[in-house]
């Protein structure tokens, strides 16, 4: 299994643990404050890497594709976006009615697997949960997205999914009475990771980590509505986050399938 945060990664995400602090609030668990990467804003190499892929989740995912855009043709190999506002886990592996927010896919509501075994991507890229934490538990949720995985992975065998972890909210927009905290969001992020590691044919992507501030929350400069949603500044870190795994993943492939030849 590829998997950029464990011993023996290729350079870029190798010395991430000992380079980056632990806050002192920060919850216990599998991730950190980290580095942002060295990596540009536009990279035609590591455009390949997103060649036939897809982007499904909520209004984050959508306004990232109206940055991505906003760009200019080729960006990022120019992929697939199957997103809208209020999107969740819920709503997801529920079924598509006419009032659901099930993305469109070629002008027709489907499920998640089935457009995304009608599209036929390469890579798909994940980005649920930030909804369903407003009125569920991080537990509940990872149940839900371990259901929407194992759709797609039965619809879509061939396609790779990679998991985006949550990007966090602004410090003072998180409500305690329901649970819609950075802690709780935290260990989403952390459950996940760990369950990423169990299959050969999914992977995490820690984006969040780069955008927090001293308080565990996003940073004043990434967020554009005082909650979650994020400024040009804060996609241009998930862009440079995104190259960055692609650089990496795309090494731990080509050394993989060299291992494998020589057998």
């Amino acid at each position: 299994m590829i998997s950029c945060l464990l011993a023996g990664s290729i350079n870029i995400f190798a010395d991430e643990a000992a380079n980056s602090t632990t806050n002192e609030t920060y919850v216990e668990g599998t991730s950190y404050a980290k580095p942002i990467p060295d990596m540009p804003i536009y990279d035609s190499e590591t455009d390949a890497f997103f060649e036939n892929s897809v982007f499904c989740g909520d209004s984050l995912i959508d306004d990232f594709k109206r940055y991505c855009m906003a760009k200019g043709s080729g960006f990022l190999s120019e992929p697939l976006f199957l997103a809208a506002t209020s999107f969740s886990l819920m709503q997801a592996i529920g079924p598509v009615t006419s009032t659901t927010f099930h993305p469109l896919y070629q002008g027709e509501k489907l499920s998640v697997e089935d457009s995304m075994a009608k599209c036929g991507a390469d890579r798909a890229f994940l980005f649920f949960g930030m909804n369903d934490l407003e009125w569920t538990t991080p537990e509940k949720a990872v149940e839900e997205y371990n259901t929407l995985i194992f759709r797609i992975h039965n619809k879509a065998p061939e396609t790779k999914l990679y998991i985006i972890g949550l990007t966090y909210i602004y410090d003072s927009a998180q409500k305690y009475d329901s649970g819609f905290t950075n802690e709780n969001m935290r260990i989403f992020n952390d459950t996940m990771y760990q369950y990423c590691q169990k299959y050969d044919y999914i992977e995490f992507i820690n984006i969040g980590d780069r955008l927090i501030d001293g308080t565990n929350g996003l940073k004043s400069e990434y967020v554009s509505d005082g909650i979650e949603h994020m400024t040009t500044a804060g996609y241009d870190v998930w862009t440079k986050v995104l190259r960055a795994y692609a650089k990496d993943f795309t090494a731990a492939e080509a050394k993989e399938a060299e291992t494998a030849e020589q057998q």
